[in-house]
This record gives structure tokens, sequence and C-alpha cells, in this order.
């Protein structure tokens, strides 16, 4: 790894931001994730650092695992509904259309990850 980059660690939130106190506790565990970013503060390990992201490229990849595969769902299902296929086979091709689109976003992101397009920056410590 490049002396200008480190890895972080990332605890991913869920939606309820887990104040079981309010709620009683759904017992969802919580999930790290690493990942590299540029850093630019000389931060060293085991400091808590702040990650700056560009917007752009989260919106993208959330526009790639979120749109795709429904894009692809009601193209499939859509194509087969033209073609005046049965209803339980347009469904099936809508699936099949789903799957595909999950495992494009699942190589695009792999891709974005191995070629470094996803940059993160830590912008302070602390």
């Amino acid at each position: 790894m490049n002396p200008t980059q480190a890895e972080i660690e990332v605890q991913r939130q869920s939606a309820c931001g887990h104040d079981c106190s309010k709620c009683g506790g759904c017992g969802t565990p919580t999930e790290r994730i690493k990942a590299t970013a540029v850093n630019s503060v000389d931060a060293q390990v085991g400091d808590i650092v702040t990650v700056e992201g560009s917007s752009k490229q989260i919106l993208g990849m959330a526009a790639i695992v979120y749109a795709i595969p429904l894009i692809l769902f009601f193209v499939f299902y859509g194509i087969c509904a033209l073609l005046h296929v049965s209803e339980g086979f347009s469904i099936l091709a809508g699936v099949v259309g789903f799957a595909l689109g999950i495992w494009v976003a699942i190589r695009r992101n792999h891709r974005m990850k191995t070629s470094g397009e996803i940059v993160f920056t830590i912008i302070k410590k602390g």
C-alpha cells in the first residue's frame, strides 16, 4: 500500500441508527467495511478519522446497485409481455433480469475497487 494511503474500517449504520433504547432493539449486527483512503492528515493506526467521498461516485454506485436490477427486471418482463408469452414465464424472465442486474452491479463494484475509481480521503483526525 502506498504510504500516502491508509486502510480504513467503517462501521455501517442501519436505517434505524441503532437507537435501541427507543425501539426495544432489533438485534441487527453492526457490519464493518474495509476500504483504502488517501491519508492527507497523516493518520496513524488506531486514530478515529473523518472520511470524505465524492458525492458523484457514491450516487453513481447507488444507481448501479439499485436501479440496474430493477430496470433489467422490467425490460425482461416487458419483452416477454410484448411477445405474448405466459405470465409465469414473463415473471421468471423478470427475475432473471433482476439477478443479471445484481451480477452486473457486483462486477462493476469489484472493477471500481480494483481500478481505484472510488476515492475516499481522510480529511481530519479525531
